[in-house]
C-alpha cells in the first residue's frame, strides 16, 4: 500500500542507518514493525503478576508434548 508520510530527512537517514539500508521503505517498514513488537512486549510485561497460572496444568501439558515428541521421532 503507498502512503504518503511527513518524516523529517534525519530520522530517515538515522533509521536507514540503524537498520543498515539503503532503501527508505524497508527501514520504515523494519523501524514500524520494532516497535510494534516492543509495545506488545510492554502490554505483555504489565500483565506480569497479575496472571494465575496453574503450575500442575502447565507441567502436565509440557509432559504430553514431551511423551508425544518422543513417540512421533
Amino acid at each position: 500500500m503507498r502512503t504518503t508520510l511527513n518524516i523529517s530527512d534525519s530520522v530517515i537517514a538515522e533509521t536507514q542507518a540503524l537498520y543498515d539500508t539503503e532503501n527508505r521503505s524497508n527501514a520504515v517498514e523494519k523501524a514500524l514493525k520494532d516497535a510494534i513488537r516492543y509495545k506488545k512486549l510492554q502490554k505483555l510485561m504489565s500483565l506480569k503478576g497479575k496472571l494465575a497460572f496453574d503450575e500442575k496444568y502447565l507441567e502436565e501439558q509440557r509432559r504430553a508434548e514431551v511423551n508425544e515428541s518422543e513417540h512421533n521421532s
